[in-house]
Formats: C-alpha cells, structure tokens, sequence
C-alpha cells in the first residue's frame, strides 16, 4: 500500500478571496487565499512528479512569506477547501466517492506526430498534455456525480471495448493512476475539485 498522503485544494475561485465549495461561498482573507491558491502544486513539483502533501504547501508558503502556515492550512481544512487522504487505500476511493471534477478547458486531442500524449487548453492554444488515461477521465468527469463514478463508467466502457489502456479495467486502478496526475491539471486551472452536489443540497 502507498503510505503518501496527497492534500488537494477543494471549490472554485469565483471572486477576489471568494471561494465556492458545493453551494456555499467561503470568505477568505489574504493569508488563507495565498496558501490555498499554493495548495493547487508547483511548477517544480509537477516537473518532478513531487506527490503534493500538506508539508510541501507548508514548506511553499514559508517561502512565499504568508506568515503560520501550518495553522492556515489547518483552518483551510476545517473550512473544507483542503483534503488530505492516503492513495492507494479506501481513504482515495471515500474521497473519490463524495468529490467531483470539472473541467475548465477544452479537450484538444492527439496528433499523428505525438499519438500518446494529448493536449488540454483552448483552441489553438495547448496548456498541458497528458496521456490517454488522464485525459480520458479528464473530459468525462463533468458527465457524472462524483470522481468514483467516472472511474467506474470507464471501466465499464474499457470491459466492453476490450480497449487497452493504463490501469485496465479496474475502477480502483483508474483512480490510482489519475489523483497523482491531479496537480497538474489543477495548476494551471484546467479542472477544479468540489465536493459533490445536486442543486437541492450537498454531500459532503
């Protein structure tokens, strides 16, 4: 079992220090903004395929001068726009169970040229690739309820087809391989988490 505990930032920027998580706004100050928007990763992190941990936003903000960062990524966490689980355990897949992504661009494909590595941004303008597995659950989230319902949609599809990919067509595995890749696309505001919701309340 993967003992690395993974901390993500959870809601979606909707205003100067405002953050909507489900279908509440949250109300930050300067310091709780700063070290939420670090908990997103680094472009360091991401380059070195640096597990995002709940030290590394620590150890980022010290560096960015935000003053007890520790206790602001404790109250970040009361407040639910932070998440720390264990990948590679039933901690991923509870969290895969009451969370959702959306993606916040488009899905540009693959070339002939680079058939393995596919390109999320706008038209004309790639921000990031990623692989076929990434991506795949990347542009389908929004199509279900929760992060675990994607997984498991495509392993269903994958069973059907026989389609060949990273992780088979085991949801567990699925997942496995796409909360690392996470950081990534929520760097550079390709997707956000949240928790999952319907218009007449939320599950958190």
């Amino acid at each position: 079992m993967n003992d690395e505990r993974l901390m993500l930032p959870l809601g979606h920027l909707v205003g100067s220090g405002r953050v909507r998580r489900g279908t509440d706004v949250v109300e930050l100050d300067d310091r709780q903004y700063a070290v939420w928007a670090l908990a997103h990763g680094s472009p360091h992190a991401v380059e070195k395929q640096i597990t995002w941990q709940r030290d590394s936003i620590v150890q980022l903000a010290r560096h960015a001068g935000v003053a007890d960062a520790a206790n602001l990524v404790q109250e970040l966490t009361g407040l639910g726009l932070l998440a720390e689980f264990r990948l590679d355990s039933d901690e991923a897949i509870d969290f895969a169970q009451r969370h959702q992504l959306t993606p916040l661009m488009l899905g540009l494909g693959n070339t002939a040229a680079e058939p393995g590595r596919f390109a999320i941004g706008f038209l004309g303008q790639p921000v990031l690739h990623v692989d076929f597995a990434v991506y795949d659950l990347w542009q389908w989230s929004a199509m279900d309820d929760t992060l675990w319902a994607v997984c498991r949609s495509a392993a269903g599809v994958a069973g059907r087809t026989d389609e060949d990919r990273p992780g088979g067509v085991d949801a567990e595995k699925l997942l496995a391989g796409f909360l690392p890749a996470l950081h990534p696309l929520l760097l550079v505001n390709a997707a956000y988490v949240d928790v999952s919701f319907r218009l007449r309340g939320v599950s958190a």
